[in-house]
């Protein structure tokens, strides 16, 4: 079985697409910075990638790109990576794996790129082998705890309506994405915990706009509130302040979500003692083969790997990967709509949630059943 074709179908999704721009976060001790994201005047696109053998087979997966037209991608990731993709055997993933994680150093493309095509690799082997992923990565589970994270809410009592919400639906815990500052955060911490309990699991992960003194002040009145974590307090490059940050602290710090050196600096940061619990993501680690280097590494230090939430589609390949995980205790979901977070007008067969549980698809590869009628009629163009 070798590869035959690869081709991405432009989609023409709802809305539009976002203008982004940052701005300076009021009451800190410097100038630190948040995005907002404002609709434009564009349609919404998005890029579905097709990787197809000469067996019939196809890997599907989307690419999670906002920042730019879908074309312009496109185009920029065929031509890096389909004739490296055309003619290989698809199952010789790592070998792929590897030849395009040294790509990107001569490609000059963002190290994420690659990561589409390996979980479309994965997609193939689960179809050809007629197993889900988890069972060709060896499962380790079927069900998996699931908490959801909230935006970033310019009302401060939304945080807390919204997670009564979360709550009332059975989830098992609540991230917040509160970053309106240290003093206004912990108010919005406070509230949140007075109103869901003491019992029920909250997260606190402000994206990495604190400064060290500002990460120390929250994380000890999120010790007093029993927050299991503080993700991203501080810029994830700065090894060094983390360090500092997990020696003075008894909450554990959540750091390396977002770098993009895969298991290797997830092993300088646990080395270092930079982390208490790694952050991974099938598209920012290279792939669901990158992700599972990251848990692995994670597992060898004796430290939990928790997986970033990464939109409907992806739930799929976030769900083979954390069923073959044993260090990492939840899935994440974003909160745009805790009754139906896992919805996509391209599947038939959205993730279920029962009692705050997800359940991973049992269907060969990512146990996606796409919806092809709704993919030809978003379809805008095949590259």
């Amino acid at each position: 079985m070798l590869i035959k074709e690869v081709k991405i179908h432009l989609l023409e999704m709802e809305g539009k697409r976002p203008i982004r721009t940052m701005f300076v976060i009021p009451g800190q001790i410097r100038s630190q910075f948040d995005r907002r994201a404002t609709p434009g005047k564009e349609p919404n696109q998005l890029c579905f990638i097709r990787v197809i053998t000469d067996a019939g087979i196809e890997g599907w997966c989307t690419a999670f790109y906002t920042w730019g037209p879908a074309r312009a991608f496109a185009e920029t990731w065929l031509d890096a990576f389909r004739h490296e993709l055309v003619g290989a055997d698809p199952l010789d993933r790592e070998y792929i794996f590897q030849k395009l994680w040294f790509a990107n150093r001569f490609n000059w493309l963002h190290p994420w790129n690659m990561s589409y095509a390996d979980v479309a690799l994965w997609d193939i082997a689960g179809k050809y082998a007629r197993l889900p992923v988890a069972k060709l990565l060896g499962a380790f589970r079927d069900r998996i705890p699931t908490y959801v994270s909230s935006g970033n809410y310019p009302d401060p009592e939304r945080f807390v309506e919204f997670g009564l919400e979360v709550k009332k639906e059975g989830y098992k815990g609540y991230k917040l994405h509160s970053r309106l500052g240290p003093e206004s955060d912990i108010q919005v911490a406070r509230n949140v915990r007075e109103a869901l309990g003491d019992e029920f699991t909250l997260m606190h992960d402000p994206v990495q706009i604190y400064t060290y003194p500002e990460a120390v002040q929250v994380g000890r009145a999120l010790e007093e509130l029993n927050y299991k974590w503080l993700e991203e307090p501080l810029q994830e490059w700065d090894i060094t302040a983390l360090k500092k940050l997990c020696d003075t602290l008894d909450i554990p710090i959540a750091a390396s979500e977002w770098v993009f050196g895969g298991s290797h600096h997830v092993a300088t940061l646990l080395a270092q003692g930079a982390a208490d619990i790694v952050r991974g993501d099938a598209i920012v680690s290279g792939g669901i083969t990158g992700l599972m280097k990251v848990a692995h590494v994670a597992e060898a230090f004796g430290v939990a790997c928790e997986v970033h939430e990464r939109g409907p589609m992806f739930c799929f390949a976030h769900a083979q990967a954390l069923a073959a995980m044993s260090n990492c205790e939840f899935f994440e979901l974003n909160g745009v709509n805790p009754k139906a977070p896992t919805d996509d007008p391209l599947v038939k067969n959205p993730i279920q949630i029962e009692d705050g549980y997800l359940i991973v698809p049992q269907g060969p590869g990512l146990g996606v059943e796409l919806d092809w009628e709704e993919v030809e009629r978003r379809t805008i163009e095949v590259l």
